[in-house]
């Protein structure tokens, strides 16, 4: 049996931590659930319930029909928050949503596939999927920084940071879990940081603290080197992907491979 790449425990954590962080270092998530909702206002979708998993109640509100019920499930429990379970452990019924949102901590589920599989059989044919997650070149500035004072002094070097999906395997995922039209497109956010404390409240009110099993705490050595550097003056990036799906119709013909995104190529 493969060890698991990340743990459930720690990603509770990161949601819980995430939840309770200030307004304005959640921006990030308060930014993918903005796109989500603005594309869903764009679909002509009559939504009787519909499943969140995770951040973006407040965005979808004004997105959804006054009678349509909202079921919340979350990692973590929050006093809004119906349902507390791992994305790819779903209590959902069978064809029981019109439309599933989930978004923010995609990125750190072990079984990706598996969990995708499920928001679509939770949805009824026709039914929608929309996620959003983080992706590949997301603190591409922090990772190389940190390599580089690892490669140039004598502190041992770890893996600190999560593998990343990109873009086009984004879309082959969808495909593979039996959506109709996959698409998957890319956002690059870049964002300049005058100190180390705002990069990490930011990374932390984004839920994107590091989940992994053979997660390493950075030593005093390396955390004071790096703090250094970012209090300089550091641009870092943030690479959310977003994903749309559909439960296919009855006798409706699957596509022979994923859509290309608007903003990257699939």
């Amino acid at each position: 049996m493969v060890d698991p790449i990340f743990s459930n425990k720690r990603r509770r954590l990161n949601r819980a931590r995430a939840m309770r962080a200030p307004a304005d270092s959640r921006w990030l998530l308060d930014r993918m659930a903005e796109d989500l909702a603005d594309r869903l206002s764009f679909m002509t979708l009559n939504v009787t319930n519909a499943l969140l998993i995770g951040h973006g109640a407040r965005q979808l509100a004004d997105s959804l029909g006054a009678d349509a019920t909202l079921l919340q499930c979350d990692l973590a429990p929050a006093p809004k928050v119906h349902l507390v379970a791992d994305e790819d452990r779903l209590p959902i019924a069978n064809a029981s949503m019109d439309l599933v949102v989930a978004c923010g901590m995609l990125d750190s589920i072990d079984d990706l596939p598996g969990a995708l599989i499920l928001m679509r059989r939770a949805l009824r044919p026709g039914g929608l999927f929309l996620g959003a997650m983080l992706g590949a070149g997301t603190l591409s500035g922090l990772k190389g920084m940190i390599q580089t004072i690892e490669a140039s002094s004598t502190l041992p070097s770890a893996v600190r940071f999560h593998p990343q999906i990109d873009v086009r395997s984004a879309g082959d995922l969808l495909f593979r879990a039996g959506f109709s039209t996959p698409v998957a497109d890319q956002d690059m956010i870049s964002v300049d940081y005058g100190s180390f404390r705002a990069l990490r409240n930011d990374i932390l009110g984004a839920g994107a603290g590091n989940a992994l099993n053979s997660r390493q705490p950075m030593s005093r050595e390396l955390y004071s080197r790096a703090r250094a550097e970012v209090d300089t003056g550091h641009s870092e990036v943030f690479a959310p992907i977003f994903l749309t799906g559909w439960a296919p119709d009855t006798g409706e013909v699957k596509p022979a491979g994923p859509v290309k995104g608007f903003g990257g190529a699939l």
